[in-house]
Order: structure tokens, then C-alpha cells, then sequence
């Protein structure tokens, strides 16, 4: 069950820019695979797909950890207020 939570300007700026680098990174690795698969000769089937099943670039991993860092940092932050039964017993 996934819930919705409020966030800050500067918190929603952050993920939204990892969210857009994500996207990036993502778009250049499948343009580098296609590539790769056209110099090879290479027709892309069942068996290509598994082979790059969990490749995560390094800068992805860093971008990852900042923001699972920034996350704690506020969720630590506003600990009490997320532990507080809302107004309504939702």
C-alpha cells in the first residue's frame, strides 16, 4: 500500500532533478546497448535482455544514495510528525 506524502519545495526539487538524471542515464544506456547490438550484427532477443537484467551505472548509485540520504535526513527530522495519528482516524 503505497501512501502520499507532503514534501518540502526544496526536498520535491531534489527528486525531481533525480528523477530527470534517472531518466537521462537511462535513455543514454539504451541508446549505447542499441548501438553496441547494430556493430555486433546482433538481433535483440529473450537471451540479450537477461544479460543486462540489475546494470546500474555509477553515477546512478551515488545519485541514489544522496537522495536515500536527503529521505532519512527529513524523515528523521519529522519522525514525531509522521508517527502522529491524523486528524479523523484515517
Amino acid at each position: 500500500m503505497f501512501c502520499q506524502v507532503k514534501v518540502d519545495a526544496k526536498t520535491k526539487s531534489l527528486l525531481d532533478e533525480h528523477k530527470r538524471k534517472k531518466k537521462y542515464a537511462e535513455k543514454e544506456n539504451k541508446k549505447d546497448s542499441e548501438a553496441r547490438d547494430e556493430e555486433e550484427g546482433e538481433a535483440k532477443g529473450s537471451d540479450d535482455e537477461d544479460d543486462n537484467d540489475g546494470f546500474v551505472n555509477e553515477s546512478a548509485l551515488q545519485e541514489d544514495e544522496v537522495a536515500k540520504s536527503g529521505l532519512e535526513a527529513l524523515m528523521h527530522e519529522y519522525a514525531s510528525d509522521l508517527n502522529r495519528e491524523p486528524p479523523g482516524g484515517y
